[in-house]
């Protein structure tokens, strides 16, 4: 299970969308969305174990086109809160 930031442009991820790596459909996704605080297009989704640390390479299709889309390691989100806060 891997988290990805996704380059969608108008739409984002719901579930049950391929993930593609290296010119084949290698995955699905679970489910995803807009993060609004972090103003990104984000998915969760399994893919083999032989490539999920890999950095990039990965597309998800989303209503017919792929997007290039990057394995997110750590949280979007401020988990420890070590950012200021407005």
């Amino acid at each position: 299970l891997r988290a990805f930031v996704v380059d969608a442009a108008d739409a984002d991820v719901i579930g049950d969308e391929p993930i593609w790596f290296d010119g084949a459909v290698r995955g699905w996704v679970t489910s995803g969305g807009y993060a609004h605080h972090s103003k990104a297009s984000v998915a969760m989704g399994y893919v083999p174990k032989e490539i999920a640390d890999e950095a990039d390479g990965f597309e998800i299709e989303l209503l017919g086109k792929r997007y290039r889309a990057r394995v997110q390691p750590s949280p979007l989100f401020d988990a420890n809160l070590e950012r200021m806060r407005g």
